[in-house]
Parts: structure tokens; sequence; C-alpha cells
């Protein structure tokens, strides 16, 4: 074989490679989001969201104890002031915005991917009716 025959046949190797990776990743990124979605609707996930419920109710329960103690008042009157005084700062105060920006913008996108996933239970939901 000469060497453009060879540099032909590799080219149209790694072209090859470059369309089953593509595949590859495609059909990677459909068995997560199929087995995601399996995960979502098991009896298992149930269970953990129960739990996750559970603890966070008992940690509020345990935060809103610990919030009426004196000396977390006195902590949290000292907390108040020091962030009061931060806040003259106009470096924290920039920062602090650009943190908010940041946070809506982190939320923006996971309340995108909660009605996505909220629609496709409901579209899924409604098929299985129709069957």
């Amino acid at each position: 074989m000469t060497q453009e025959e060879q540099k032909t046949s590799t080219a149209g190797e790694q072209a090859q490679d470059s369309g089953s990776l593509v595949n590859e990743l495609r059909t990677l990124g459909s068995q997560l989001e199929a087995v995601v979605r399996a995960f979502l609707q098991s009896n298992k996930a149930h269970t953990i969201q129960q739990e996750l419920q559970n603890g966070v109710n008992e940690l509020v329960q345990k935060l809103q104890n610990a919030t009426t103690s004196e000396p977390v008042s006195e902590v949290s009157e000292k907390g108040k002031q020091l962030v009061e005084k931060a806040f003259e700062n106009p470096a924290v105060t920039e920062a602090h915005a650009t943190f908010v920006k940041g946070i809506s913008a982190l939320n923006e996108e996971l309340r995108k991917i909660a009605n996505t996933l909220a629609e496709d239970k409901h579209t899924t939901d409604n098929s299985k009716k129709e069957e």
C-alpha cells in the first residue's frame, strides 16, 4: 500500500471511529436517561424521597428548637451585626449580588429540568392510561 493509500485508509477509519464514538455517546446518553427515568419511577426512589423528607423535617425541627435558646440568640445577633458591617464594603456588596445572580441562574436551569421531567412523567402516565 502506498503512503497516499495508507493516509486515505487511516482517515476513513478515523471518520468511522468518530461516527462510532458519536453513536456510542448518543447511546450512552439515552441509556443514562432511561436509567434515571426508571429510578425516578421506582419504589426505591419513593422510599429515598420519603426518607429524605423525614430527615429534612427532623432537621428543621432541631433547627427551630436550637434558635430559641439564649446562646444561639446572642450569636445570631452578633452575626447580624457582622453582616451589616460587612455590607458597608462595596466589594462585599458586589460579591453578594454576583452570588445571588449565579444562584438565580442555577435555579432557573434546575426549574427547566424539573419541568421537563414533570412533562415527561405526565406524558408517560397518559400513555399508560391509553394502553
